[in-house]
Formats: C-alpha cells, structure tokens, sequence
C-alpha cells in the first residue's frame, strides 16, 4: 500500500488558509529575491562602470580639461 504523489497543480483559490498563507509568503519571498538580485546586478554595474570612468581618468595621455572662454550668463543679475 504505497502511496502516490499526485502531480496535480493545485490552483491557490482551492487551498486552505494555511495553504493561502504559505503561498502567500512563497510569492512574496520570490519577489523579494528577484529585487534584492537586480538591485545586486544594477550596484555591480554602477560599480564597474564607476571604474573603468576612474581607471579612464588616470590615463597619463588624456590631459586635463581647461576653460577656453567664459562668456556672462544672459538670465544673470548684474553684481552692485
């Protein structure tokens, strides 16, 4: 007399309040794994792409900016 596992799916709205409650908490832990890992890759990217910017910066062949002319602003007040 061996029991069988039954490979049906069941539909969350034919569970009982445990089963809602679990589902519940599995839906919401999923979600919140999947924004803690894209918020992981967004920082990694930031992060690289901040560094290859320095790593650009101190390339020994780029020199420095400077201004070439200033020019007042237009919607500037006057200073007394």
């Amino acid at each position: 007399m061996s029991q069988e596992c039954s490979s049906e799916r069941r539909e969350p709205h034919n569970l009982n309040w445990l089963g809602k409650t679990v589902y519940a908490g599995g839906t919401v832990l999923r979600l919140t794994a999947n924004l803690v890992e894209a918020t992981a890759d967004r920082v990694s990217s930031i992060a690289a792409e901040s560094k290859k910017a320095f790593d650009r910066e101190l390339d020994p062949n780029i020199e420095e900016a400077r201004v070439i002319e200033e020019t007042p602003r237009r919607d500037a007040e006057p200073e007394a």
